[in-house]
């Protein structure tokens, strides 16, 4: 069977500007098509003159099954791509997975004009095989976990999917894409995991609805094998994707001993951890070093104490600062997550928040609004306190919008708060003179700031998100 998947091109202006990073779910979902002819085209490459790549595939390709993956905030591109492909081909089917569509299957199969076949819920290697043997054979999915299907002018869900076995996964097939030209600064760039899931059970999170509070890691030599795959084919950078990979210590640091062992420390790694996995073990991070990882995204969120106490962030200011300074005495970049957005945050308490983390000497900040997502806890509790002002335009949920107010300050004072503040750091000399990535790649680093400089002006000046529209 012909397959071609297409992962969605929204991403938030700011991180196109640093890099442009393609979708390791749909290679792994290639992977495991064994004996089929795949193609993975990665819209994101091309953002945003979408349109044509997407025709030249249909009609060059021509797929019998379209698989289409897309987060939240990428699911009304994924509907608008679905409903093109139908124009152009109503044989070809439509199936749809990711976060969204395994939140939503019920909601989303509520509208009769959705123009979807099937939906995977969960993780998909299994059911997407599953539901192409059951179409090769004219039979009905019916037995196939995992799968919501269209019946008639009705939807029937089938049962969960169990966790799948890390270990029976085969490796992603990455010559299955189209696209090339993925770079990090310039770099080029390819993206593994080592683990799945998170057990922690912070309010913003929808992960655990994806695996439960489970972590399950992959088998050490499956990594190294995928590591060597990513090398041979030109890679000189590597983001592990993992959930939570400080979630145990022990497996990262078989995860660093092992890149080291191998050799494979001639790429540049960069990984995202939580503080106190950090802080608490500064024999690790001195590992990572080793292993050539050098830069590292924490979610550090808040230097407020009662803020992090309120989305159940098991962090805290102290914590925060060690994983900080540990980052800096091992030559590590430390990319600084934070949120603001919370119901008690003033523009004072802002500026006070993000003085607090400039001490700490990030070498970039992603300062993000806090999102009420889908099935979350922090969307019931924000809705019931009255504080969330876009409930459902989903296409705004990707962290850099903001969509809610504070008891104090209204969406757009928030708005333009969080963005005058990263205009502020930005514009520091010491974040200049002492930024990691500067000193490794300043051409690269030097024009993407002017971008997100000039991006931020926009935001403060107009209260609204810089953001170019696909032609779709």
């Amino acid at each position: 069977m012909k397959i071609l998947l297409i992962a969605m091109p929204d991403t938030a202006e700011v991180m196109h500007c640093i890099g442009v990073l393609p979708n390791l779910g749909l290679a792994s979902l290639a992977g495991q098509l064994v004996g089929h002819e795949v193609r993975i085209l990665d819209l994101v490459a091309h953002r945003p003159k979408v349109r044509k790549p997407l025709l030249d595939q249909l009609r060059s390709f021509q797929p019998e099954l379209v698989g289409l993956s897309a987060m939240t905030f990428q699911f009304d591109t994924l509907v608008r791509v679905a409903r093109l492909i139908r124009e152009t081909n109503p044989a070809i089917r439509l199936a749809a997975g990711g976060y969204h569509a395994t939140l939503m299957a019920r909601e989303l199969t509520e509208d009769p004009g959705l123009p979807l076949d099937y939906l995977v819920r969960g993780e998909g290697e299994v059911t997407l095989v599953e539901l192409v043997e059951a179409l090769q054979a004219g039979r009905e999915p019916d037995a196939v976990a995992g799968l919501s299907f269209r019946r008639g002018d009705a939807w029937r869900h089938n049962p969960d999917r169990p966790l799948l076995d890390l270990a029976a996964i085969r490796l992603p097939d990455r010559g299955a894409r189209v696209c090339k030209g993925f770079q990090y600064y310039g770099v080029p760039i390819d993206v593994v995991e080592t683990s799945r899931g998170c057990p922690l059970n912070c309010k913003f999170c929808s992960i655990t609805h994806m695996y439960g509070h489970t972590f399950r890691p992959f088998p050490v030599d499956r990594i190294v094998a995928d590591l060597r795959d990513v090398r041979a084919r030109g890679t000189r950078a590597v983001f592990l994707a993992d959930d939570n990979i400080t979630c145990d210590i022990a497996h990262f640091r078989r995860v660093c001993q092992a890149i080291a062992d191998n050799g494979l420390n001639d790429l540049t790694y960069s990984v995202q951890t939580t503080a106190a996995g950090l802080a608490t073990n500064p024999d690790l991070v001195a590992a990572m070093a080793r292993a050539n990882i050098r830069s590292v995204f924490v979610g550090l969120e808040s230097m407020d104490p009662k803020n992090l106490a309120s989305v159940n962030k098991p962090t805290s200011p102290d914590i925060n600062r060690r994983a900080a300074e540990l980052l800096h005495q091992n030559n590590i970049a430390l990319i600084a997550g934070i949120i603001v957005g919370f119901p008690d945050d003033t523009r004072e308490s802002i500026r006070e928040n993000m003085r607090q983390f400039r001490q700490l000497r990030p070498d970039s900040i992603f300062a993000l609004y806090l999102t009420p997502g889908p099935k979350t806890r922090i969307r019931e509790e924000m809705l019931a306190a009255g504080l969330v002002d876009n409930i459902d335009r989903f296409s705004e949920y990707d962290g850099f919008s903001c969509n809610t107010h504070t008891h104090s300050m209204s969406r757009v004072q928030l708005f333009r708060a969080l963005k005058a503040e990263a205009l502020r750091y930005a514009l520091q000399p010491r974040q200049l003179r002492d930024n990691f990535y500067l000193r490794q790649n300043p051409r690269a680093v030097l024009a993407a700031a002017a971008k997100i400089l000039a991006m931020d002006l926009y935001n403060v000046i107009t209260g609204r998100r810089y953001a170019r529209a696909l032609d779709l």
